[in-house]
């Protein structure tokens, strides 16, 4: 099952396919916390997804960034990163950028629980690479 799951996210991730991205993983995510670390002091980590396209854009805690995502069900892929360049404000933002960077492209699967979202490897029982919230509406 886990080879199954890792080939067909992979699969997924080489073709592009944003179209059966659930709906539910639209919005803008904060990072709470990164293997189980919280961030440091002030930094402020965040990731925007629109399901319907796949595209993903954000703020590494230093620079803004681009991806495509792709997935169904409860697997999940993240594409090539590109990010701005540009450096950091202090060593807390570089060293969590670095931390959500280094996590980011092992993402394999997902849940959801409410407003919270889990960024997880393939294996079953696995600590969650990222634990994200999602922000509340602003404006509207």
């Amino acid at each position: 099952m886990k080879r199954f799951l890792v080939a067909t996210t992979l699969a997924l991730a080489a073709c592009g396919q944003s179209d059966e991205l659930p709906a539910d993983l639209t919005g803008r995510w904060q990072v709470q916390q990164i293997a189980g670390a919280s961030l440091g002091e002030g930094v402020d980590i965040w990731i925007e997804i629109d399901a319907a396209t796949g595209a993903a854009h954000g703020f590494t805690g230093c620079n803004n960034f681009t991806a495509n995502i792709t997935g169904f069900s409860e697997a999940l892929a993240v594409g090539p990163i590109a990010e701005e360049a540009g450096a950091c404000a202090d060593q807390a933002a570089a060293t969590d950028e670095a931390r959500f960077l280094g996590v980011l492209h092992s993402v394999q699967r997902r849940i959801r629980r409410g407003r919270s979202l889990e960024l997880l490897e393939a294996a079953s029982g696995s600590e969650a690479l990222l634990r994200l919230r999602l922000a509340d509406e602003v404006g509207g």
